[in-house]
């Protein structure tokens, strides 16, 4: 079953390439996002989204899930710090080998007939930090999506970075 907004994140304890976290403790106070595709993004994208997460006023922490299943990851060693995106700084991504943490967050499974297998839907979820899901995002399958639009309904929330300061030339 998909996850839905108003609903009550689900914590979880796991590995990722930045070290353990338990999903509540870790985001407590902050806002996060969980990508439940992060190589659906293209790199430039994910780093202009967290570029973005360090300077908002309210913190936010990204999360990145890497289903086994990812035809962009099928080909990577299993070792968790093999999964990381290049050189992304400051987005933990979990290696979920028996798919437990993937079956808490996943997208809709649309069928798309008898022949062919489930088409799972890609997300991004957006929880606050009372960890009740605001938005969940959903998109196709399909690589190179942009982190834009993640930052658009972030903003929707009231989710925003600190105005760049202006800072006078020297004459």
């Amino acid at each position: 079953m998909a996850i839905s907004p108003g609903w009550k994140a689900p914590d979880f304890m796991t590995d990722t390439t930045m070290g353990p976290i338990r999903f509540h403790a870790w985001g407590h106070g902050c806002w996060r996002i969980v990508l439940t595709h992060p190589a659906g993004y293209s790199t430039q994208s994910l780093r202009a989204g967290i570029r973005w997460a360090r300077t908002c006023v309210q913190p936010v922490r990204l999360l990145g899930l890497s289903p086994l299943h990812s035809p962009r990851l099928a080909d990577m060693p299993s070792h968790p710090s093999a999964i990381t995106l290049p050189a992304m700084p400051d987005f933990p991504v979990i290696h979920d080998e028996t798919g437990h943490i993937a079956s808490l967050w996943r997208g809709i499974e649309v069928d798309v007939g008898p022949e062919n297998p489930a088409l799972e839907e890609h997300a991004a979820f957006i929880i606050d930090p009372d960890n009740t899901v605001r938005s969940t995002l959903l998109h196709p399958p399909a690589t190179e999506q942009d982190f834009a639009t993640v930052i658009h309904v972030a903003r929707g929330f009231g989710i925003d970075c600190a105005p760049l300061r202006h800072i006078p030339r020297a004459a």
